[in-house]
């Protein structure tokens, strides 16, 4: 699992020049700091988010740093199909295509799962409020398959060039959370680029997945105590650093990867073995396998 620096982040950011990129979740947190960076870069971007306000700002601080006509914007709830499908649409109107796609929106653990969590459940077992799931696993799904639509049929180039997805998941998809709903959601971003292997081999598009730690973002509540303080909080710039690499990093070993800011100390990529990406830590260690032999027949 190489360790990047911010220069090795950073050798082919040069291709997002000239590119256009859409933004879920762009009113705050990852998604400012993503659309500025990605403008700074050369890139166009298609910012939505349900804070109006906050889109707003991140449109003004865009437009301050790079201009106007590099952003536009839409008030977008990623759990609407409708609210997405406009999204994509006022993008490909205003710049004609739709190069870069990360479905970035997400929560915390809004709801208790467990029925032990919760007041007036003596009288009978209540339906869970799945809205976090639905944020943060429905609503990725939703902009990866609009996403994977514009690729396949509103794309007339002959040549498209650089094409990606980047996925935000979290290191909770390797170890889960106190969560029920978020775990079960960023477990589920994993598998969605696993299951888009096909897709991105015929398509020749790069597909990858973010995992940051904890991070100073709003999506941490204001009492938020944080369980391992020795690690340190993942850092906003070394997350954009991470999303950068993998979108744009020219080698083909390294798509399909998990792009880790799992302390404050920088990125990690844990490289694709095919479908297998992650699965190493479900394997024993070596030379611990122990040989069985069958017994009889089945």
């Amino acid at each position: 699992m190489p360790a990047l620096t911010t220069e090795e982040c950073y050798a082919h950011a040069s291709r997002f020049s000239g590119r256009v990129a859409l933004i879920t979740g762009a009113g705050s947190g990852f998604g400012r700091a993503l659309a500025l960076k990605f403008t700074e870069l050369g890139a166009k971007v298609i910012l939505g988010d349900v804070d109006a306000k906050g889109l707003a700002e991140t449109v003004r601080l865009v437009e301050a740093s790079a201009g106007k006509g590099k952003a536009v914007s839409g008030r977008c709830d990623v759990t609407s199909w409708d609210d997405q499908k406009a999204l994509f649409a006022l993008g490909a109107k205003t710049f004609g295509n739709i190069d870069i796609v990360l479905p970035n929106a997400g929560v915390t653990e809004l709801h208790p799962f467990d029925p032990s969590q919760l007041n007036g459940q003596e009288d009978g077992p209540t339906q869970p409020n799945l809205t976090t799931l639905n944020i943060d696993l429905i609503g990725v799904l939703y902009t990866t398959r609009l996403a994977l639509w514009y690729f396949a049929y509103a794309d007339k180039r002959e040549d498209p060039g650089l094409r990606a997805i980047a996925l935000t998941g979290s290191m909770s998809s390797f170890y889960g959370s106190y969560g029920v709903n978020y775990s079960v959601a960023k477990a589920g971003v994993i598998g969605l680029m696993k299951g888009l292997i096909p897709t991105s081999n015929a398509l020749g598009i790069r597909v990858n997945t973010v995992c940051p730690y904890f991070s100073k973002t709003a999506i941490l509540d204001e009492g938020f105590v944080h369980p391992h303080p020795e690690l340190g909080f993942a850092k906003i710039e070394d997350v954009v650093s991470a999303f950068v690499a993998s979108i744009s990093d020219t080698n083909p070993k390294s798509n399909l990867s998990a792009y880790l800011i799992p302390d404050q100390w920088g990125v990690y990529r844990m490289d694709a073995r095919g479908e297998y990406v992650g699965a190493e830590m479900a394997r024993r260690p070596k030379g611990q396998n122990p040989k069985h032999k069958v017994q009889g027949k089945l």
